[in-house]
C-alpha cells in the first residue's frame, strides 16, 4: 500500500531558484565553507566493506534518515507506527533509494554495528518495532553540526541552529525537516546531475572531496595545480579496492572531469567541469541545510510557546 507523502515548499513555489545558488557562490567565504565542509565529512567517514556491498555512502545516509524520520512519528497509541522493517522497507522502495529486500539488509547491519535495536517492552510479533540507538543519533547529530560549523561561512544566520545541536528536539526536528523534503520530491544532485558518476558509486563522493581539499591544508580548495593521489591511500581510508577507486578516477577522466596527463597512474589535475559541478553541489547543499535548520528552530520554537 502506498503511503501518504508530505509535499512540502521549499524555496517558494518555484524551487529553488539558480541565481540563490550562483549568489552564495560570489560570498567571500564560499571557499573556505566548500573546504571545512567537505573536509569534516571525509573526516567522519566511517568505511564498512560489507556496507559498500549493499548500498552506496548516499543510499545508507538516506536510509537511516528515514529510519529516524519513522521514529520520530512513533504514536503510543498506534502499535503499527514507528520506526518497523516493513515500514522502512516500503518508504525505500517508493522512493526509488533500493529494493525493500536491499533495506531489510541494510537493517541488518545496522543492528549487528549498534545503530539499531529492537525497542524495549512488550511488542506484538507481528510489528517488531525497533529504535534509533544513541550511537546513530549521535552520528547524525555529528553530520549537522560539521555542516552548519561550514555553512556559518557564509551564512551566519545558521549559527542559532549550530547552538541548538545538543537539543534532542532539534535534532528529530532536521531529521523530520530532510526527510519529509526528501518524500516531498527535493533531490539535491538535480542541481548538479553531472556528479551521479560520483554519487553512485561507493565513497565516490568522498573520492571526490578528496580531491577537492588539494594536496594540502595551505592549497586553494579545487587546485587547478596537478595533485599527487595514491589509489591505495584512498582505497584504505574509505574500504574499498584499489579496483574500485582506479575505475572511479579512469570514468571521471573519461567524462572529463579530470585529466591525468603521464598516464593512469599520474597526478590528477581538476577540470571545470568538475569544479563548476562542485561547486554548484555544495552551494545547493549549504541553501537546503539553512533552510531546513530554520525551519527546525521555528517548529521547537513554536512548540515552546
Amino acid at each position: 500500500m502506498q503511503t501518504e507523502t508530505p509535499r512540502p515548499a521549499l524555496f517558494g513555489a518555484g524551487g529553488l531558484p539558480y541565481p540563490a545558488i550562483a549568489a552564495l557562490q560570489q560570498q567571500p567565504g564560499f571557499e573556505a565553507a566548500c573546504r571545512e565542509f567537505t573536509r569534516g565529512v571525509v573526516d567522519l567517514y566511517q568505511g564498512n566493506r560489507l556496507l559498500n556491498t549493499l548500498v552506496s555512502d548516499r543510499g545508507r545516509l538516506l536510509i537511516g534518515n528515514l529510519a529516524l524520520y519513522l521514529h520520530s512519528g512513533f504514536d503510543a497509541d498506534d502499535p503499527r507506527s514507528g520506526l518497523t522493517i516493513s515500514r522502512l522497507k516500503t518508504l525505500c522502495a517508493e522512493q526509488g533509494i533500493c529494493s525493500g529486500g536491499r533495506a531489510e539488509a541494510i537493517v541488518a547491519v545496522m543492528r549487528l554495528f549498534g545503530y539499531l535495536e529492537a525497542a524495549p517492552g512488550a511488542q506484538d510479533r507481528r510489528v517488531r518495532r525497533l529504535v534509533p540507538t544513541e550511537r546513530m543519533i549521535e552520528s547524525y547529530r555529528k553530520r549537522w553540526t560539521v555542516a552548519l560549523a561550514a555553512i556559518e561561512h557564509v551564512l551566519p544566520e545558521v549559527k542559532a541552529a549550530h547552538d541548538a545541536m545538543a537539543r534532542d528536539e532539534f535534532t528529530s526536528a532536521m531529521v523530520c525537516q530532510f526527510a519529509e523534503h526528501f518524500i516531498g520530491g527535493v533531490r539535491l544532485l538535480n542541481h548538479s546531475t553531472d556528479l551521479m558518476l560520483f554519487a553512485e558509486r561507493n565513497a565516490g563522493f568522498l573520492v571526490m572531496f578528496s580531491l577537492l581539499q588539494g594536496g594540502g591544508p595551505d592549497d586553494a580548495f579545487a587546485s587547478r595545480q596537478p595533485l599527487t593521489v595514491s589509489i591505495s591511500a584512498l582505497a584504505r581510508r574509505f574500504g574499498v579496492s584499489r579496483v574500485h577507486v582506479r575505475k572511479l578516477l579512469s570514468d571521471a577522466a573519461a567524462q572529463g572531469f579530470i585529466a591525468r596527463p603521464e598516464g593512469s597512474e599520474g597526478p590528477v589535475i581538476l577540470l571545470p567541469k568538475l569544479i563548476t559541478a562542485a561547486q554548484n553541489f555544495l552551494a545547493t547543499a549549504f541553501l537546503f541545510v539553512a533552510y531546513c535548520a530554520r525551519a527546525a528552530l521555528d517548529e521547537i520554537d513554536s512548540g515552546a510557546d
